[in-house]
């Protein structure tokens, strides 16, 4: 098992696409809270570090969507059509050990990707501008809980696209079909939920709304464990189907 994970590791510190996004989020990181410096010196204004934390998480839950989306397409779906995957299901490992490396693999990939704006975007203004303060309503940790809850969110996110990515083989296909689910399921899920209140329920409960909830200052003892458990449940059941899906999949 831990030379599977190695293996996932190695391939996903070569991987063109992870590669790119990396690099393309560490330029964005840097180059957005500079712009904002260099343009905020010429009307006086001032954004700390504090404040360019709580902007940037609100914004990264886009950069997890869609980086999830298509790191999914090329790290998971091409090993598909070019025979990758074929070649590892007849090494001998069983289909289960190939599919936790892989969601191993693909999870490390989404979560270097989900933390690298907010991190690196608020060291750089807090060195141009200082940190400044949180506002006073924020809880002792607020950060570091904050990131850890993203991470663990990313997570999530990163089994449900394992599953569809696991589905579709097909990198085009993945990358099109996550990125519809994970942009539109906001709309459409509260829409329907209005005329089929069991769907509304579930969107409630889900990640998808729960993700846009991770910056708040303050939870209750129910919200805590509602935002800790859904997630937790997420990965645990989409990593069981992506399981049940690869197990069962002829691999051509």
């Amino acid at each position: 098992m831990s030379n599977l994970i190695m293996a996932e590791l190695f391939k996903l510190r070569k991987d063109r696409a992870f590669r790119m996004l990396v690099y393309l989020l560490l330029f964005i990181a840097a180059a957005y809270p500079i712009i904002i410096y260099i343009d905020n010196q010429s009307d006086g204004g001032v954004v700390h570090g504090a404040d360019f934390f709580l902007e940037s998480m609100a914004g990264n839950t886009y950069i997890i969507k869609f980086g999830t989306a298509i790191l999914a397409g090329f790290f998971i779906s091409s090993e598909y059509s070019t025979g990758v995957m074929k070649t590892i299901a007849s090494s001998g490992s069983s289909r289960i050990r190939i599919f936790i490396a892989k969601l191993f693999g693909f999870t490390v990939g989404t979560l270097v990707i989900s933390i690298i704006f907010p991190i690196v975007s608020t060291l750089i203004t807090t060195v141009l501008s200082g940190f400044g303060e949180l506002p006073a309503e924020a809880a002792a940790g607020y950060i570091p809980g904050t990131i850890g809850l993203m991470l663990l969110y990313a997570a999530a996110f990163a089994a449900i696209a394992a599953l569809f990515a696991t589905i579709f083989t097909d990198s085009g296909k993945t990358i099109g079909f996550l990125i519809f689910l994970f942009l539109m399921i906001d709309s459409i899920l509260p829409g329907l939920g209005q005329y089929v209140h069991f769907l509304g329920t579930i969107y409630d409960y889900s990640v998808f709304k729960l993700l846009l909830e991770i910056t708040k200052f303050h939870f209750g003892s129910g919200e805590l464990l509602e935002i800790l458990l859904v997630p937790v449940l997420t990965i645990a059941a989409f990593g069981l189907l992506g399981v049940l899906v690869y197990r069962r999949k002829e691999i051509k």
